[in-house]
């Protein structure tokens, strides 16, 4: 009998793995950096978004923080009914000065 991995994870080929069905809470930590290798502070105004899609390529959950360089993510019952067992695609794109792409239809698998 094999014990369960844990969930949420992140898998070596950058995969983001749970199972169905599972409540949790995940953050994100992202450093921007300048041309100089300096780092960016956020801006109260600045958000991250982080949108979930479906195989189809349809929108199941949107997660959004405004004035931070993380985000954390709860996923309470409500939203991991969202996600049956399945392959869908992450998004992350922080909004300030400049619209900046962190993350572009990464994979995600709901086990």
């Amino acid at each position: 009998m094999n014990p369960a991995k844990q969930s949420p994870r992140i898998e070596t080929d950058g995969t983001l793995r749970w199972y169905a069905g599972d409540t949790f809470s995940l953050t994100f930590n992202f450093t921007l950096k300048d041309s100089g290798g300096q780092p960016i502070p956020a801006e109260p105004t600045d958000t991250i978004k982080v949108s979930f899609k479906d195989f189809n390529g349809n929108l199941v959950h949107e997660f959004t923080e405004t004035g931070s360089s993380s985000i954390t993510m709860n996923v309470t019952q409500e939203i991991s009914n969202k996600f049956p067992e399945g392959v869908y695609s992450i998004l992350v794109k922080f909004n300030g000065e400049y619209v900046t792409t962190l993350l572009k239809n990464n994979k995600v698998v709901v086990e």
